[in-house]
């Protein structure tokens, strides 16, 4: 039977169409499973490293926040110092509690014990015990005697706490000797669940069936209960596959049954490229034959199939690669939720930090720096006026007392909630941070069509203060800070607010204390005195020996004038109110001091003193018996001297306009936040109020007995600007230099 020309085209073609085609698929798919095999090889190398650093994280905080509390806490460290009979259950019930505490702390799940070599005591979260009772005693004793000190963590061991405990858990512990650098005393071991450390692992992955398997050096599981996925798989293919922690020797395993879907055809992947490529060689030669003999009269047909070859190729290659695109989308997007949680809670941390090193002068940024900064920590950066109030909880003794930790928190986080309500009712952007624990400081972003002078600021702050006191049982004060249009009179404006706070022992509790204010009570009888206080309380805490001149010059100014016994009795709470905020940044023994023995005297003093000179008396006996024993607990720190050394060459250098916190940690080889930290604790002021008060006082003594210009004196006190000069001198004494020469010539005069 003769074929007609349609059937004789369709049985050339059809049966070699067929043929690639079907080829071409199977050694496509084949090349796209090698594809996909490498690809999730990949992600999941990538995925094990992430856990492993998120596991190292997580053991270094834990291995770092153990030394830095053993050996730092006073509590645990006097469990180490053992004298026959010289604690009681009470004291070691103590030490235990504040070890559970820390345990607390800890990122997982974890239990700690101390031992101490001398008296062979074991003291854990659940009490105290003997070592010959308790159940960790073989890992401990070949721990402590091993002549190879222990180091990082263990592989998974058997623990239990008491020999009679009949069940056991597995653990991975780190062992550290009290001291680090002297004859050992005792150890400290820290125990950390192996089913903590696999369910964190399987927390981060999502994926139940152990994605990630975490393995000991000699590729044994953490996890007892997940048997490997092939048996047959060789110990050279698993150290290929193993990611190894140089922290803690362990490895991290990647893979389970994602990895096994597409293995099927990978293993006839290099079989399915050379038929693929041979097809495609003959079926080349193929067409060509018989394009040759048909090529007239199937032209156009040839075009139309080619055309339909690529169309449909391109279909099945597409709904293939929008599947594995959706695949890697899908982790990515869990990925990126992850990653965004812990960049909000990080968010927050960096917010408080930016703003308190911004308030105390420990950072400076302009235009540039504020926008980039604010951008990061997702603020607003526009604003046409700044203002900064501080807003302070009163009686916080009372506070602490009457309320648990978790209470004190609440409350705090409603009062800022409360606050953030009334900013967005009245159209006003704040940034608040808790910068001490009573004290919540409290910046305005402001424009112009809103009140100048501070009455914006003024109204706003008392209605979070009247809300206050309608709603909760305790009250607060706050100082308001001059308005600034400038960055860099943030500073000063957080200062003015502190200074204002600073008088509330005049004002009263529950008071609002701003410029105004305090102008007011300067007109008053005793308000031009509490500079006097304040001199006095500073005198006493840096110990320069001049405390008892100035208060003897208070004593005779006070004499020279009528005052009632009321007046008295503020400047008295005045003087108790610095004292106990100075005094209590010092030392534990210096406060316990005040807090214990001297500040009850002082209060009862105020109430039962009827004469001025009986008061001055009996105020100097207790300041001079209280002097010696400050000055004692203050030479017991390690770091007195070095400190001293830094205000020595404050003051020797304090005319250099390039004079910084950053600058003298340099020199000292300090950190800055740590050297600013102990300059506070050691002379209760910042270091950037006592360079600025050197400077002032410099440039006071110059005002009165030179003529030089304020320019000249602005320089030689180590400003460059005399703006700046002009700001702070008037931000301290109330008034410009140049009016404080022509006020103090006119009084000389007179």
């Amino acid at each position: 039977m003769k074929m007609s020309w349609y059937h004789r085209m369709l049985l050339s073609y059809a049966p070699l169409f067929f043929v690639v085609i079907s080829v071409l698929i199977f050694s496509f798919f084949s090349i796209l499973n090698n594809s996909a095999q490498k690809q999730i090889a990949m992600t999941d190398d990538s995925i094990a490293r992430k856990v492993m650093q998120a596991v190292d994280a997580n053991l270094k905080a834990s291995e770092q926040m153990t030394i830095k509390e053993i050996f730092t806490d006073e509590k645990l460290k006097d469990f180490y110092t053992y004298t026959t009979g010289d604690k009681t259950l009470f004291d070691y019930f103590v030490i235990s509690h504040k070890l559970d505490d820390f345990s607390s702390l800890l990122p997982f799940s974890s239990s700690i014990y101390m031992y101490n070599e001398q008296s062979g005591k074991i003291l854990s979260r659940n009490g105290l015990s003997d070592l010959d009772q308790f159940g960790d005693r073989d890992f401990l004793l070949a721990a402590y005697h091993s002549k190879i000190a222990p180091v990082g963590w263990t592989s998974p061991r058997s623990y239990r706490e008491f020999i009679h405990d009949s069940s056991e858990e597995q653990v991975v512990s780190l062992v550290k000797f009290f001291p680090l650098d002297d004859i050992k005393q005792g150890a400290v071991v820290v125990n950390i669940r192996v089913r903590a450390l696999v369910g964190f692992i399987k927390d981060l992955t999502r994926y139940d069936a152990g994605f990630i398997r975490l393995l000991t050096a000699n590729l044994e599981p953490f996890d007892r209960n997940m048997a490997l996925q092939s048996q047959s798989t060789s110990v050279q293919e698993l150290k290929r596959e193993r990611i190894l922690s140089d922290y803690t020797g362990w490895l991290y395993m990647p893979g389970g049954q994602r990895d096994q879907k597409l293995s099927l055809m990978s293993q006839f992947n290099d079989l399915w490229i050379i038929v693929g490529i041979a097809t495609i060689i003959i079926g080349v030669f193929w067409f060509t034959f018989i394009t040759h003999r048909h090529y007239k009269p199937i032209q156009s047909i040839a075009v139309r199939i080619n055309d339909y070859t690529k169309r449909k190729s391109s279909e099945l290659a597409g709904v293939n690669e929008l599947k594995f695109i959706e695949l890697a989308i899908d982790n990515l997007l869990e990925r990126t939720s992850q990653y965004e949680k812990l960049h909000k809670d990080d968010l927050l941390i960096r917010r408080r930090q930016v703003l308190v090193d911004w308030l105390e002068g420990h950072r400076r940024m302009n235009e540039t720096e504020w926008k980039q900064e604010t951008t990061r920590l997702q603020l607003p950066s526009q604003f046409d006026r700044l203002a900064v109030a501080v807003m302070e909880i009163d009686r916080y003794a009372h506070f602490i007392s009457d309320y648990s930790s978790s209470d004190q928190y609440l409350l705090k986080f409603v009062v800022s909630n409360v606050l953030q309500e009334v900013a967005q009712n009245e159209g006003i952007f704040v940034w608040n941070e808790w910068v001490e624990p009573q004290q919540m400081a409290v910046m305005f972003y402001l424009n112009d069509s809103q009140e100048h002078d501070g009455d914006k600021v003024y109204d706003f702050m008392k209605k979070l203060q009247d809300w206050i006191l309608a709603n909760l049982e305790f009250t607060v004060s706050v100082g308001i800070g001059a308005e600034t249009q400038t960055l860099g009179g943030i500073p000063q404006s957080y200062a003015e607010a502190r200074k204002h706070l600073s008088y509330k022992p005049v004002f009263g509790l529950g008071s609002m204390i701003g410029s105004r204010d305090v102008h007011a009570k300067t007109e008053g009888r005793i308000f031009p005195h509490l500079q006097s206080v304040r001199t006095i309380v500073k005198s006493f805490r840096t110990d320069d020996g001049q405390w008892q001149t100035h208060m003897i010059s208070l004593f005779h100014a006070l004499k020279k004038g009528r005052f009632s016994q009321g007046d008295i009795n503020h400047i008295s709470n005045y003087l108790i109110y610095h004292l106990n905020k100075e005094l209590m940044e010092m030392t534990g023994e210096a406060q316990e001091l005040w807090t214990t023995e001297y500040k009850p005297v002082l209060e009862a003093l105020v109430e039962h003193s009827e004469k001025l000179e009986e008061w001055h008396e009996r105020l100097v006996m207790l300041l001079s018996e209280l002097e010696p024993r400050v000055r004692a607990a203050r030479y017991a720190r390690n770091n007195h001297e070095l400190i001293c050394q830094v205000k020595v060459y404050i003051e020797t250098n304090y005319y250099d306009c390039d004079l910084s916190l950053n600058r003298i940690s340099d020199h000292f080889e300090m950190n800055p936040r740590y050297l600013s930290k102990l300059f506070k604790e050691e002379f209760g002021e910042k270091f950037i109020d006592y360079l600025v008060r050197i400077r002032l006082e410099e440039a006071q003594r110059l005002l009165l007995m030179t003529d030089l210009p304020v320019q000249t004196i602005a320089e030689r006190v180590g400003y460059v600007h005399v703006i700046s000069f002009h700001r702070a001198f008037k931000n301290a004494l109330g008034i410009p230099p140049g009016d404080f020469r022509k006020k103090t010539e006119v009084n000389s005069k007179g």
